[in-house]
């Protein structure tokens, strides 16, 4: 099934992954302007269909989004196996750092959590099937374009999945506010998988089961908890922080 995809930098990034294919372009405009054009082009250069119509004739199309006088229309989007984004991070001889997501329905949190994972050196994200957004034309312009590089899995059963994951010698680790260890008291530099819940519930207690160990955000203020794409946010750029400090150590004084 097509998903179509709105504005310059997404369509843009998508142009540029090895993993989207492309059944056509659509441009809004009989004159593209120099940014638009630049989007054109490289879709000439990779052979993908441009279609140039009249600005009333698109805004039909498209239906009134917000999308900058362009639209691509993509073939079927590839979920990634988790096979392929283990054999990809060993490859790269790093220590694994997955994502997982449980339950996350907001496109707005989903899409930003991508942006945020591919920043932070994420090798993969894993979604489950049921009870959750997937990738769509709205996470994929909220995560400006992340989407198309960063490998997503959605798999039908998380506790199932973060078996294997423990077979592989990742850690599992979940985000918890109840959790007495903070996350800036973790050893984060290992093999590991973040576990983020769901929009005001949190992780699933059978989930929160398969964890290897739970941790929370410090937080103050009367609120339980942060927005789920802040918090994977901060846990995210601990892990860098810490794997930066320890592939970087301080110069001794002199």
């Amino acid at each position: 099934m097509s998903q179509i995809i709105y504005g310059i930098h997404p369509v843009k990034e998508a142009l540029t992954s090895s993993n989207l294919q492309f059944e056509k372009i659509l441009v809004g405009t009989q004159k593209p302007h120099p940014l638009l054009q630049s989007v054109i082009d490289l879709a000439n250069r990779k052979q993908v269909p441009v279609t140039l119509t009249t600005k009333e004739t698109f805004e039909k199309m498209v239906k009134g989004v917000s999308h900058q006088n362009i639209a691509g229309i993509l073939k079927e989007i590839p979920y990634a196996n988790l096979e392929s984004i283990l054999s990809h991070h060993k490859k790269e001889g790093e220590k694994a750092l997955l994502l997982i997501l449980d339950g996350i329905q907001d496109p707005q949190n989903f899409g930003s959590l991508i942006r945020t994972a591919s920043g932070c050196g994420v090798h993969g994200i894993v979604i489950p099937k049921d009870r959750a957004v997937g990738i769509t034309p709205a996470v994929m312009k909220i995560s400006a374009g992340a989407t198309a590089h960063l490998p997503i899995a959605r798999v039908v059963n998380l506790s199932t999945t973060i078996e294997y994951l423990k077979r592989e010698g990742i850690w599992i680790y979940g985000a918890a506010g109840e959790a007495k260890d903070r996350i800036h008291q973790l050893d984060l530099n290992i093999d590991l998988a973040i576990v983020i819940g769901a929009e005001g519930k949190g992780i699933r207690p059978l989930v929160k089961r398969k964890c290897d160990r739970l941790f929370s955000i410090p937080m103050k203020g009367p609120l339980s908890s942060f927005n789920a794409s802040v918090s994977g946010g901060m846990i995210l750029y601990e892990v860098v922080r810490q794997r930066s400090i320890d592939n970087h150590p301080p110069s001794t004084p002199l």
